[in-house]
């Protein structure tokens, strides 16, 4: 199995433990990301999630959440023409721009599943049935898919 997680996926660790909803999903994450380890499943990244990283504000964040990413992935899809042109056309389905970004990677990448925090993002795909790459929450994933 090839998994994508997008940024908001490797900055939930960082995210405030005391919300639940966070905590929950950091637990979740972070079990999948052991798991393919331990069954090697592939996790796969991409120019989209790096660029993200690289706009956090705070260093020592930046850095951390760098360092997660690097040990996570077995390797980084390549951002080609063919895929910015893929995200472009997602993009006038009403998804965000680096969500049509990290879609278009996973695509390229030949990921199953792309994992994602963001329920719009999730929705989005799901309802207008815009990918064979399956988009989800870690905490759905884990639950159906891992056990």
């Amino acid at each position: 199995m090839i998994i994508y997680l997008d940024t908001c996926c490797y900055n939930r660790p960082f995210d405030d433990q005391r919300i639940l909803r966070n905590a929950v999903e950091t637990s979740a994450i972070m079990s999948i990301i052991d798991i393919c380890g331990i069954i090697g499943h592939i996790i796969i990244g991409s120019r989209a999630v790096t660029f993200e990283h690289s706009n956090i504000s705070a260093s020592g964040l930046r850095a951390a959440v760098g360092e997660l990413y690097d040990k996570t992935i077995t390797y980084s899809v390549r951002i080609t023409a063919d895929t910015s042109a893929r995200a472009t056309a997602l993009q006038e389905y009403g998804m965000g721009r680096m969500d049509s970004f990290h879609l278009a990677a996973a695509e390229a990448g030949n990921a199953d599943v792309l994992l994602t925090v963001d329920d719009d993002f999730e929705h989005i795909v799901a309802n207008k049935k815009l990918s064979s790459v399956r988009v989800i929450n870690p905490v759905n994933f884990l639950t159906e898919v891992m056990i």
